[in-house]
Order: C-alpha cells, then structure tokens, then sequence
C-alpha cells in the first residue's frame, strides 16, 4: 500500500512538472506569435495529431536548414577572427565531450531501471541533447568546394537546389567590433503597425474580402520578385481571418441544421407518444 501511495505521488510530482514546463513553452510561442503578428487560432492544430506525436513534433524538411547551415555560416564567418575561432574550436570540443557524458550516464542509469530517474526530465534533457547533436553533426560536414578552397556549398533542404558562398565576400562584408550591442525582440507595438484587424461580427465574406483587398494593396515586392515582409504578414493575417469567419459560417450552418434535425425527431416522438396515450385511453 505504501509503495502504491509513493508510485501515486511520484505520478502527481512528474504531471505537475510536466504542466508547469508546458504552461511556460506555450506563454513564450504566445509572446513570439503576438511580435510576429500571426493570427493565433491558426496554430491550434487538429487534436488527432496527438495520436502520432512524436513524428508530428519531428522538424519539417526545410527546418533542416535553420540547423545545418546557420552553424555552418556563423562559423565560417568568424574564421579570420583568431581569437573567436580559438572560442568556436574550444566550444565545439567541450559541447561534444560535454553531450556525450551527459547521454552516456543517462543511458546508463536508465538501462538499469534505477528509481531516482525523472522521466520527465530525461526526456526534455534528452531531446534538448538532440538538438544540441545535430547542431556538432553539422559542424563536422564538409562543405569546401573541391575546386576554391574559398567557396563552399550547401544543399537546401526541402528543395531540389544548392547553394554557393563565396567566403572570402562573406568574410569582407563582415566586421567584428570589440564590445556588445543590444539586441531587442521585435516588440508587439511594432508588428501590430503592419496591419490592421478587421472586426469579423457581423460581417458577410464578400465584405471582409472588400475590406481586406483595399488594404492588402498595393502588394509589394523585393529586387527577386518576392513579397516583402509587410505584404507577405497582411497576406497570411487577412487569409487567416477569412478562414475563420468560412470556419464560423461553416458551424453556424451546421448548428442550424442540427437544430433542425432535433425538431424534426422531437416532433415525431411527440406524435408518437401522443399515438401511444390515445390507444392506451
């Protein structure tokens, strides 16, 4: 019985921590999606994708990118600089030694079913070992052109195409300052400047789109033909909005034929029971 009540408590002492980590995660995505002014509904998910969660939480292709070759390029970039190349190579060895201790002794006691092991906290620690792997991984690919020592490429994940740098441009257009400079989060009131909410109560979808088009225009682009970051945010803000106000016509409708359906069964079981007293009198 004590055993019980332990296990039962240890179970209450993992959810709490578990819930406390989350509640925490899912203010901070709160606080970026309002800097970055996307439309917050349109990142509640489907609740079926809990039934496969561990590959739903898996990095999309082209996410690939944002951890091979961001490393890649912050360290090439500083390889003129002696003294922050020392930092790089000392970091690179201390991390690597560092996760491989680290994952060594976790597998160890887990493989032996010790009792002080908070699964909760092996998972995070190990997902942020992950992490912090493929990060070393892509740190020791190389990515030197075969034919100029002073270019190297890199294959876009998520797209059939490649990339050329050439480092010694890279490097000229890079300048290293002996102090610190701060660094700001884009802050809400400056994101919120990009577009303006259009009220969606009471609003039809052929005036939402008015409303919408007038001020999404003029669309503007860069020098690729791309959409700038203002018009690419109106874009993805408004067509949100309008799924939305579809996803509520949507409901409506089917609330209204539900409502008719339960009148129609209502009243032939009120028929039905009135059948059932006049046979019975």
């Amino acid at each position: 019985m004590l055993k019980k009540a332990a296990t039962q408590q240890t179970l209450k002492e993992l959810n709490e921590k578990l819930v406390g980590r989350l509640n925490k995660n899912v203010e901070e995505v709160d606080k970026l999606m309002q800097q970055t002014n996307i439309p917050q509904y349109t990142a509640v998910p489907d609740v079926s994708v809990l039934q496969n969660l561990l590959a739903e939480c898996e990095d999309s292709e082209f996410w690939h990118n944002f951890k091979k070759a961001a490393p890649i390029l912050f360290c090439s970039s500083i390889e003129h600089d002696t003294n922050l190349k020392q930092i790089r190579d000392m970091s690179f060895i201390e991390e690597l030694l560092k996760t491989k201790s680290i994952m060594r002794l976790m597998k160890d006691k887990v493989t032996r079913g010790d009792a002080d092991v908070d699964i909760v906290e092996y998972s995070l620690a190990t997902k942020m070992l992950e992490n912090k792997l493929q990060v070393l991984q892509a740190l020791n690919i190389n990515v030197e052109s075969s034919e100029d020592p002073n270019k190297i490429t890199l294959n876009v994940h998520g797209s059939s195409k490649s990339i050329e740098i050439d480092l010694t441009k890279l490097r000229e257009a890079i300048t290293v300052h002996e102090k610190k400079v701060e660094e700001k989060s884009v802050s809400i009131e400056d994101s919120k400047s990009v577009v303006e909410n259009i009220d969606l109560e009471n609003i039809t979808e052929e005036e939402f789109l008015n409303k919408a088009v007038e001020k999404i225009l003029p669309i503007q682009k860069t020098a690729q033909k791309t959409l700038t970051k203002d018009s690419f945010i109106k874009i993805f803000k408004y067509t949100g909005d309008f799924a939305k106000i579809k996803s509520r016509d949507l409901k409506a409708k089917a609330q209204e034929k539900r409502c008719v359906e339960f009148g129609k069964d209502a009243r032939k079981y009120l028929d039905a029971l009135k059948a059932t007293v006049a046979e019975e009198e």
